[in-house]
């Protein structure tokens, strides 16, 4: 009886996950919608499983470690990616005059940063909520300010940060200090597109082996400028497509590198991955669809 009662709690556990992940997915389209699903709908059966699969004297003594849990989950963790992502798509539109075949929200390695502040704040948030027995508890809480307030500091001084290939203007790079460069696309000797494989790093258990590809601008003076695409989609299609056309139409050479056999078998097993109509992909790529 115990052991069907532990398994009905557990699935209310997971219930309860789904319901949260259903709301704040839905989030930004009904708010008022997703907080009821999350604290009146969601936080109860996660509580009631909770206490199902365990003692009523341990579920008074960890209900409060269960919802801090809760809340980290649901919340912090959210809260920080949404405004993460929510500010990169402001950025975006505020930067970009819908003339940009391609944008990055990046021009220096410095952007590379901004991930870094939210894992640091996420780690030490996770610290301080699951560590009741911690010492030193206000040092803590005072990196934890001092994090929120460098990465939003950092995020405000790289708003200006970015780069892109413009259709008119030609290639466009923006740092963070409000320098801006401007390549033609009339210094521009070549376009190049360069197939290769990501291989997988032995050290890291969730690297993957994969098919990439970049675009790579040659200008006058053999200064390279590279935009890097990983796996295959009709999106980055669509783009080196576009590009190409520029090309044509301004008379810059566009040439496709050649794949090896092992390249090759990475590319066709992506399209299939992907569900890609290879069709398209062949022709760009200047295949034998054979």
């Amino acid at each position: 009886m115990n052991e069907i009662k532990k398994f009905i709690g557990i699935m209310c556990i997971v219930f309860s996950a789904v319901l949260a992940f259903g709301a704040l997915s839905e989030f930004e389209e009904n708010t008022t919608v997703s907080i009821f699903i999350l604290f009146l709908a969601s936080l109860p059966v996660y509580l009631l499983g909770q206490g199902m699969r365990t003692s009523w004297i341990d579920f008074k003594s960890k209900i409060k470690g269960w919802l801090v849990i809760y809340v980290y989950c649901t919340m912090i963790v959210p809260l920080i990616f949404y405004s993460y992502e929510t500010y990169e798509g402001k950025k975006q539109k505020a930067m970009i005059d819908g003339k940009y075949i391609l944008y990055e929200p990046g021009a220096s390695e410095l952007s590379s940063l901004s991930l870094i502040f939210m894992i640091v704040l996420l780690l030490f948030i996770a610290i301080r909520f699951f560590s009741p027995d911690l010492k030193r508890k206000r040092l803590l809480t005072g990196m934890i300010v001092g994090t929120v307030f460098l990465y939003g500091g950092f995020q405000y001084i790289m708003w200006s940060d970015y780069r892109g290939v413009h259709q008119e203007l030609g290639l466009v790079s923006q740092s963070w200090n409000g320098k801006r460069t401007v390549q033609s696309f009339d210094e521009i000797k070549g376009i190049y597109v360069q197939p290769s494989i990501h291989r997988a790093k032995l050290s890291d258990s969730t690297d993957e082996t994969e098919f990439t590809w970049k675009l790579i601008f040659v200008d006058h003076h053999n200064e390279k400028v590279e935009y890097h695409f990983q796996s295959l989609s009709r999106d980055s299609l669509e783009t080196a497509q576009q590009i190409k056309e520029i090309a044509h139409d301004r008379q810059i050479p566009f040439q496709i590198n050649d794949m090896n056999d092992e390249v090759f078998k990475w590319f066709d097993l992506e399209l299939e991955l992907q569900k890609l109509n290879k069709e398209p992909f062949y022709q760009f790529f200047e295949l034998n669809h054979s």
